[in-house]
């Protein structure tokens, strides 16, 4: 009989609790306090509740393919990164018609990002190996992110956005929407992706938030950064895409002077986002739109 190590052996035992079980016990490891399903009022219980409960449009705004056509719908097509090809499995032959440089990315998982700056030193082969074990990974179950079972599985191949050979900062807009009241927004800044990630964090006038907030594999970066040129065009649109729903992230890239609208979150971190101080958690849940009957994107 295989004996797990005991990391092994609790992952595995989490990973096979039933909902009611997985929701509580990763509150309580996160958050250190069981959620309230029946009476959601924290950011992170509501994220916990969308993520057991989700609707048909959380599927949409999440799906990276169906998105492209709510953004271009609401916001316009000159915000859609320019897309090559989309497809539910990958062979070397794919990339014959691909440009030189390009992202390929999956319709339905996070983190799932290869940035190819030159194909000519890749191998298709691994690269298709890559991409097809990505569609056969289900990342999502993992975490109980349930509209994202939903999602046709595909690999999504855009332009590649690169400045200097680097990929731009993510400007990551938290909208939250609450009947009566203005729209409250803050944004992450996330400087060195896919290098040395670091976040700082912005009120819609870019002064700095008066909370912080934790993340694995994320550390806070000391001092500000100028406020971007785009800010104003930026917050706009963000709002404009978040109306129908109680909370949003949108996600944006600067590329060339250009304002593109990388995807949408509707469990950000699924569950996991921290802040300091902790009443931040109750704080941002008031202004979280409650309860929700989001409309179809």
């Amino acid at each position: 009989m295989k004996i797990l190590a005991p990391k092994k052996a609790i992952k595995r035992l989490f990973n096979s609790l039933p909902d009611a079980g997985f929701y509580q016990y990763k509150s309580l490891q996160v958050h250190g306090r069981f959620c309230n399903f029946r009476n959601p009022k924290r950011f992170s219980e509501k994220i916990f509740y969308r993520m057991r409960y989700p609707v048909p449009v959380f599927t949409t705004l999440a799906d990276k393919v169906a998105a492209r056509d709510y953004v271009a719908r609401t916001v316009g097509a000159d915000y859609v990164v320019p897309a090559y090809l989309s497809c539910d499995l990958v062979t070397p032959a794919t990339f014959d018609n691909l440009p030189a440089s390009f992202v390929m990315k999956t319709s339905n998982g996070f983190g799932q990002v290869k940035i190819v700056r030159d194909m000519r030193k890749e191998d298709p082969a691994q690269l298709a190996a890559l991409a097809n074990g990505w569609l056969a990974a289900g990342a999502a179950s993992r975490s109980r992110e349930k509209h994202y079972l939903s999602i046709p599985p595909k690999i999504l191949f855009e332009k590649a956005l690169l400045d200097g050979g680097n990929a731009p900062d993510d400007y990551k807009f938290n909208v939250f929407n609450s009947p009566g009241r203005e729209p409250f927004v803050f944004i992450q800044h996330m400087h060195g992706r896919f290098r040395d990630l670091e976040q700082q964090l912005y009120l819609e006038d870019w002064s700095p938030a008066p909370f912080e907030m934790d993340l694995p594999l994320l550390r806070p970066s000391s001092g500000t950064t100028e406020k971007p040129e785009a800010l104003p065009e930026m917050l706009a649109l963000a709002k404009k895409l978040a109306q129908p729903l109680g909370y949003l992230r949108v996600d944006f890239y600067v590329h060339q002077g250009k304002v593109y609208v990388g995807e949408l979150t509707v469990t950000p971190g699924a569950g996991t986002y921290v802040f300091t101080p902790k009443a931040w958690d109750l704080s941002l849940g008031e202004r979280f739109g409650w309860p929700e009957h989001p409309t179809e994107a």
